[in-house]
């Protein structure tokens, strides 16, 4: 059955500046990444990052490649310009000093101002008691609820309900904080349909995620990090988790970067690594990290093939990652899988080049065991799966060299190879190539591509970036790509193409406006009625105008338009999505409103089109729409006490669809929403949430 909603990440973070909103160059790489694929997009931290950020501002004087890469604005030429910069000229004396950078745009400096500074002096001088002396607390709650009955909180004949859990969600969290240098949190989360204080071992919430990381201590103690963390490594080929480094309007954010720990926030079950680890600096020019961690996934158990009810206790056929323990067989699953994991990533670096070597190796208590669909054929099996790569980057002056190649169990080998050059002061060139080998596996890459498994994919990407003056900026980007074996959904070996075109108008802080093409054509099965099923080319075509108008100090208003065209041998769809958003802060209330109005129409799921929704404070979402309707929210947000905030969100999407009959005033509503226990009867979705916010 169709979905409703696509996806959902919540993100939670320390206290911002209520005025300070997430940039424009970051909405627009979620609202790509999740087009491509929506259940994959490592977006969960981007919150995170920006507003401790905010708090703690880099220092544009002595802040590194990676810590640039993290704050995830820039483009990697524009990091590199900074760099060059500081070596040529010296210190930054003002943050308007980067209008002298022909790469930067008055837009884009207005919005580093709230996350960089500029500041001779950058000196840890605390112990570690007296950062948490002087740290910041900070308290969330969050509830919410749809109020339409779901299908598996509905009592059967017997009165029993497949949840056993009730609607609410639930979620607590409290966070410590010392500028970027210290930070600890705890998050307690109840999904909707899972019970509380009855769950897993009757530990109370379902998921429970405790973190400590220290950063920057000495020269010797790098990153220390304990309980939930994650690792990232090279470009993604085996393990990453940076926002970025994938297909966006954004054609010259390619390249991954960054720390290679950072402590785990998210609610996303399942994405971290839980144990110790730390980096030493070894000299000024080398980097040892070392991680362990031995964690409960959960799993799939395969039961026994001669009697049922007797389970297979050896076997598993794959992770379950939604993280919903709603029903007997979905807390059947939980933590069924133990896993210990190492490794170690050994890097030397200096301002022009660098070179690391990457290790992890994952071991499980029982064996993966893949179904024997084709498509399969090359996919690890086994009780362990250990990955080894080599990474690298080379700048000179506009040259940009970066690539990583790795190997992996049974040896299957992955390579990536990228380049960013600067052709003038307002033309840049990207060009990516990638071949992942059909045997190539990795438990968790996230390395740029078509797929995010990262294997049984050969491509090049090309991308151009052209500032033609302060106003207007074009952008476009070609990738082809080929899977010489089969996909899931793929029943032969496939090829595609993809190309975007972006041109951005700037007026001054009062006016942006953007119209964008996208266009896609990939081979893909088009039937699934067919015995033998149908193989062929289908297309994708959307185009997006967007406005963002500031009319004052306390109102701004952002409108767009986008329509969608998909074609494949069984037939032509169309969508289109039109919406207003008007944001209100009226200067000196404590009281300040978002609010939008969308209207959607398309003929099926293929022609959905997605949209950024603002939330409550530091959440958001990416919905997908499709079918026909309406769909409206306001978010209520008060400033009760210096230290306290309320917020309330109301949002309903209101489904109708014309009527085929020949009477051309009869309108008819859709009877249903969703499908298997999440299906709703009637033809309205409505969610209520409230959050609070307490800084001590």
């Amino acid at each position: 059955m169709k979905k409703l909603v696509l996806i959902v990440f919540i993100i939670w973070a320390s206290s911002i500046n209520a005025q300070v909103d997430i940039p424009q160059e970051i909405i627009d790489q979620l609202e790509s990444y999740i087009e491509d694929d929506a259940d994959e997009a490592d977006i969960l931290n981007v919150y995170e990052r920006l507003l401790i950020y905010y708090q703690s501002p880099l220092n544009i004087n002595k802040a590194s490649y990676e810590e640039f890469v993290e704050l995830g604005i820039m483009s990697d030429i524009q990091i590199n310009d900074i760099i060059n910069h500081r070596s040529r000229y010296g210190n930054f004396i003002r943050i308007e000093e980067l209008q002298s950078i022909p790469s930067f745009r008055t837009d884009l400096i207005r919005i580093l101002q709230y996350f960089v500074r500029v500041t001779d002096s950058e000196k840890l001088n605390l112990s570690i008691p007296e950062m948490f002396m002087k740290s910041q607390n900070t308290l969330f709650i969050k509830w919410s609820q749809f109020l339409e009955d779901k299908k598996g909180y509905i009592p059967n004949d017997e009165g029993k309900t497949s949840y056993l859990g009730d609607e609410n969600r639930l979620l607590v969290r409290w966070r410590n904080n010392f500028s970027v240098n210290q930070r600890m949190g705890i998050i307690l989360e109840k999904d909707p349909g899972e019970q509380i204080f009855k769950s897993y071992n009757n530990a109370g919430f379902d998921y429970m995620s405790f973190h400590y990381y220290l950063k920057d201590y000495s020269s010797l103690l790098k990153e220390l990090a304990i309980g939930d963390y994650t690792v990232s490594m090279g470009q993604g080929l085996i393990a990453h988790n940076d926002f970025g480094g994938r297909k966006s309007a954004f054609v010259s954010n390619v390249r991954k970067g960054g720390r290679t720990l950072r402590p785990y926030n998210s609610v996303l079950e399942g994405g971290y690594q839980r144990g110790i680890a730390a980096t030493l600096g070894v000299t000024s020019d080398i980097d040892v990290t070392l991680f362990g961690s031995i964690a409960n996934r959960d799993g799939n158990i395969l039961e026994n093939e001669i009697d049922p009810d007797l389970p297979q206790l050896t076997n598993f056929s794959g992770f379950q990652l939604s993280g919903n323990h709603r029903t007997a067989g979905e807390i059947a699953d939980k933590g069924a899988i133990a896993m210990n994991t190492f490794g170690g990533v050994i890097k030397y670096s200096e301002q022009n080049h660098g070179i690391g070597i990457n290790l992890i190796s994952n071991q499980f208590d029982k064996k993966i065991k893949r179904s024997e669909q084709l498509y399969n054929k090359y996919r690890y099996s086994g009780d362990r799966l250990d990955n080894v790569s080599i990474d690298y980057y080379y700048r000179h002056r506009n040259f940009n060299l970066f690539g990583e190649s790795a190997m992996s169990t049974g040896g299957g080998s992955a390579h990536l190879l990228g380049g960013l050059i600067g052709l003038s002061r307002d033309l840049s060139l990207t060009m990516m190539y990638r071949n992942y080998g059909i045997i190539y596996n990795a438990l968790q890459p996230n390395a740029f591509g078509e797929s995010t498994s990262v294997n049984n994919e050969n491509g090049i990407y090309m991308g151009l970036e052209y500032r033609i003056d302060k106003k207007w900026t074009m952008r476009a980007y070609a990738d082809f790509w080929n899977h010489p074996w089969l996909k899931f959904g793929i029943s032969k070996p496939s090829n595609g193409r993809e190309f975007l075109y972006r041109i951005d108008y700037y007026l001054k802080r009062k006016l942006s406006v953007y119209l964008q093409y996208f266009y896609e054509n990939k081979l893909a099965d088009y039937s699934s009625h067919a015995i033998i099923k149908q193989t062929g080319f289908q297309s994708r075509h959307r185009l997006r105008i967007n406005f963002d108008h500031i009319i004052s100090k306390s109102i701004r208003l952002r409108s767009r338009g986008e329509i969608a065209r998909f074609e494949n041998p069984e037939g032509l769809q169309h969508g289109y999505l039109f919406y207003q958003d008007i944001i209100l802060k009226p200067q000196n209330s404590p009281i300040s409103a978002t609010g939008r109005v969308a209207f959607f129409d398309t003929d099926d799921f293929d022609s959905r089109i997605f949209a950024y929704e603002n939330s409550v404070l530091y959440e958001f979402a990416i919905p997908s729409f499709f079918d026909q309707g309406v769909r409206y929210y306001i978010n209520l947000r008060y400033r009760a006490t210096r230290k306290m905030t309320l917020e309330f969100r109301f949002a309903r999407t209101y489904y109708t669809r014309l009527d085929l009959s020949p009477d051309p005033n009869s309108i008819y509503f859709i009877e249903s929403i969703g499908g298997g226990n999440e299906e709703i009867i009637g033809n309205s979705r409505t969610e209520l949430k409230a959050q609070l916010r307490y800084n001590f």
